[in-house]
């Protein structure tokens, strides 16, 4: 496949390089080669990239994908409330339902530029069939909660995990994800670290999301809930932190020390009233990679990234009284290279360049996108554009959009 005369190409590589006028050559699943005057066999597709911006797909490093019928259903309210008025409504879904939502939520982040989507849910099977029908890239963490926990070490998730359903998707890549430090005993939590490292599985999980949840775990647990993971042994490089509004320079240390990641979510934290405002300006001073997630239909409403990083941007800068936080190329970087790195997956997503994976997404250039200049190109993308501006998907080597049409 060939991307022919790119009006603009953001690599995203070390020095943020934007490239004109130049073209994308494709084979089997890998970009083999970025530069001018590249040429296909007759039999292979050449897209007309001429009057298109090409950047590396997004990543989505936290979502419900199997909640995607139940956007709308539980609107203004606060996050406990919420959540047991949605879990009661999730438990009433058939599994032939959640194909359905999680098959929209796949089409819907394909449609707005996302390529990989880091999703956390139970029961598995749903979810993992929707993937591999729609062609999306997937990080599936089996979500754990006291009330609905499945057995870790259950013939199911063997099953899967060796399966060559599983082995044939090379899309799919497996995780563990208990709920968070007040939905799992710390029992349970003990068994996914270490069933984590036996089976070399990355986790997630969700943290400190409310002040409530920081005055509830250090009243049970004597300790506030990001030195209640570190103690445990919770934390390393192949764990994300999913919202991480309430937490305290001591704990963003051990976070740091860790190698852990942390998944913003601003959307869903300010729809849910978390009555805080990540601390990402600490987060950076601390060394630790910021990716970007938007949380479930039920409490975003959306699967938009691109609106996402507009809010993010703005959020931060409202908060921290400074416009230069969380600037346009910050928060690109966090919605590619950022979740790229929180996958394990540094220099192989979330960046083009040859030898990378051919995750690939390009945009119209609208007129609200204009006038657009090579200076102006990553500011248009944050502050300007949205996932409607989608014209061509690529996920691992093979076109799923094409001309803001499904393939």
């Amino acid at each position: 496949m060939l991307l022919k005369d790119c009006r603009f190409v953001l690599t995203q590589d070390a020095k943020r390089k934007i490239l004109e006028n130049v073209d994308i050559l494709i084979q089997k699943n890998t970009i083999r080669e970025i530069g001018k005057g590249l040429r296909v066999e007759k039999n292979e597709k050449v897209l007309d990239c001429s009057s298109k911006i090409v950047l590396p797909g997004l990543i989505n490093a936290h979502t419900h994908l199997g909640m995607g019928l139940l956007r709308g259903v539980s609107d203004d309210k606060e996050l406990h409330e919420w959540l047991a008025d949605v879990v009661g409504r999730e438990g009433k879904l058939t599994e032939q339902e959640l194909y359905e939502g999680s098959l929209a939520g796949c089409k819907e982040s394909l449609r707005f530029g996302t390529t990989t989507v880091a999703d956390m849910y139970y029961p598995l099977a749903p979810t993992a069939e929707a993937v591999i029908d729609s062609g999306i890239r997937s990080w599936l963490f089996i979500s754990y909660f006291n009330a609905i926990s499945p057995d870790l070490d259950s013939d199911k998730i063997r099953e899967f995990l060796l399966s060559e359903e599983h082995q044939a998707h090379r899309r799919i890549t497996m995780g563990l994800a208990p709920h968070s430090p007040y939905g799992c005993t710390e029992e349970l939590i003990k068994g996914i670290i270490s069933y984590s490292k036996k089976k070399a599985l990355p986790k997630m999980i969700h943290l400190a999301e409310t002040r409530k949840e920081q005055y509830d775990i250090k009243r049970e647990k004597g300790k506030l809930p990001g030195t209640y993971l570190y103690d445990m042994g919770f934390l390393n490089g192949s764990t994300l932190l999913v919202h991480s509004v309430w937490l305290t320079k001591e704990e963003l240390r051990m976070i740091a020390k860790a190698g852990a990641h942390v998944v913003h979510c601003p959307v869903s934290n300010m729809k849910l009233c978390s009555g805080g405002v990540m601390p990402l300006k600490e987060m950076q001073k601390a060394g630790i990679t910021v990716a970007l997630g938007t949380d479930s239909v039920a409490s975003n409403n959306n699967l938009d990234l691109f609106e996402e990083m507009k809010v993010a941007a703005l959020l931060h800068k409202q908060h921290y009284w400074d416009p230069t936080i969380a600037d346009a190329q910050t928060v690109l970087d966090m919605a590619t290279l950022n979740g790229a790195k929180a996958l394990g997956m540094e220099g192989k997503l979330g960046i083009l360049a040859a030898g990378t994976l051919a995750d690939v997404i390009t945009l119209d250039i609208p007129l609200h996108l204009t006038p657009l200049e090579k200076a102006r190109v990553v500011s248009h993308l944050v502050y300007s554009a949205n996932g409607n501006d989608i014209c061509d998907v690529i996920v691992d080597g093979k076109l799923v959009l094409r001309e803001k049409e499904f393939c």
